[in-house]
């Protein structure tokens, strides 16, 4: 039997609930049998909150967020202050259906810096760069299963340059070392139509 909790002793619009699942290991797709890649099977992360009188039942995100970003926001939900140094953007304001300026970008990297990459996702578009070779462009929309690069094609310049840009600032503000790397350098400067 299960003990009866009183109002003061548990009050369920005082927590926030969130479950996160583990990406899983690509079973086969891209010829890959393990994770620690871009692809969506092993990048995207699924997840769901529930804080009652702040979060609407039903409320979809379709903003890309990226892991660093659960901690600011889920510090805000809570309303407790973020300690000093932590990464990441509050999105409690899209969870909240607040009206906010977000900027629909996320960036991912590789955990090794054997054969490092880097990636500036939106809801939408993935641009990977990676030291293993030439750079990829996905529209998840019309290739949920990114099968077709579209980094070439010139239909996709404008965004390819748009990322790339928001992936040089993001890389250059954290300092990140994989930007140095000589074919991600390269490419990324190709790319802008800028010489080594």
């Amino acid at each position: 039997m299960l003990p009866q909790f009183g109002v003061e002793q548990f009050q369920a619009n005082r927590f926030v609930v969130a479950f996160f699942l583990e990406h899983g290991d690509l079973c086969g797709e891209h010829g890959r049998l393990n994770k620690g890649v871009p692809y969506e099977g092993s990048a995207r992360v699924p997840f769901l909150f529930y804080c009652p009188g702040k979060i609407p039942a039903g409320t979809v995100v379709n903003q890309a967020l990226s892991c660093v970003d659960f901690v600011p926001t889920l510090f805000a939900l809570t309303g407790d202050e973020l300690p000093k140094g932590v990464e990441g953007r509050d999105a409690s304001a899209l969870f909240r259906g607040a009206k906010t300026k977000w900027d629909d970008i996320a960036f991912i990297r590789s955990t090794s810096g054997v054969k490092p990459w880097l990636a500036a996702v939106t809801d939408r578009y993935k641009l990977i760069y990676s030291a293993l070779g030439q750079p990829w462009l996905y529209d998840l929309k019309t290739d949920p299963d990114e099968l077709h690069n579209k980094f070439i094609n010139p239909d996709f310049e404008k965004i390819v340059r748009r990322l790339t840009v928001k992936l040089g600032a993001y890389a250059k503000r954290h300092n990140d070392p994989y930007a140095a790397d000589p074919q991600i350098k390269a490419d990324m400067a190709q790319a802008l139509g800028q010489a080594q």
